[in-house]
């Protein structure tokens, strides 16, 4: 009798302690759609200038931007993405997913002709640098892009359903945003090169992150 009552406190005791061990910052479940393998690409892309990468080693800096989609980040890594020798890469927003949530901020759009609904919604937006490992400047500019399509993106965070709206005319362009969130999480949104519309876009599967 002494002995089951001994092995029941042990039993009880491991439990408790495995309900107090450290809580898991990332995303439970996964998602599969947030895991994403690609590579950084050089070269000649559209009207623009050739891109050669440099003789250096390189790294990946992955910071946010907390509270607006442009802007210069203010919310540093949530989690180091490691750049291998052939440039491929994989980055898996699961990871440390809870510590984005701690860093957002209440949504105050720097272009104050953009608006989100509802209010309380808070946005954040991932902005990948190709740096040398030993510098801090960038090789160039990185953008996500589809390469089937030629379409560049950005890649945008939301707590929760909202929607993104706005309107403007500058320097000839015509742009409009038009953003849908049906849930929280991640969302890849078209970015026109001249007058087009910012909206949410399904994950293409030939994405690469451009120096251009």
């Amino acid at each position: 009798m002494r002995h089951l009552l001994v092995s029941g406190l042990f039993a009880l005791s491991t439990l408790t302690l495995s309900a107090c061990g450290p809580r898991s910052e990332d995303a439970e479940p996964p998602h599969q759609d947030w895991v994403i393998d690609t590579r950084v690409e050089f070269g000649k892309f559209g009207d623009r200038p050739e891109t050669v990468r440099p003789k250096e080693s390189l790294r990946l800096w992955v910071p946010y931007v907390v509270g607006d989609i442009y802007g210069s980040p203010n919310a540093g890594e949530i989690s180091p993405v490691s750049l291998r020798p052939d440039l491929t890469f994989t980055l898996n927003l699961n990871l440390g997913y809870l510590k984005l949530d701690k860093a957002l901020v209440p949504t105050e759009f720097s272009q104050k002709w953009m608006t989100i609904e509802p209010k309380e919604a808070r946005v954040a937006r991932l902005i990948p640098y190709v740096l040398p490992v030993d510098g801090i400047t960038p090789v160039g500019t990185s953008e996500w892009l589809d390469l089937d399509s030629g379409a560049r993106l950005l890649l945008v965070y939301v707590d929760r359903p909202a929607r993104i709206r706005g309107e403007v005319v500058y320097e000839g362009r015509s742009l409009r945003f038009d953003i849908d969130a049906k849930e929280a999480g991640y969302l890849w949104v078209t970015q026109p090169e001249q007058s087009g519309e910012y909206t949410a876009v399904p994950r293409p599967k030939n994405l690469v992150l451009a120096v251009l």
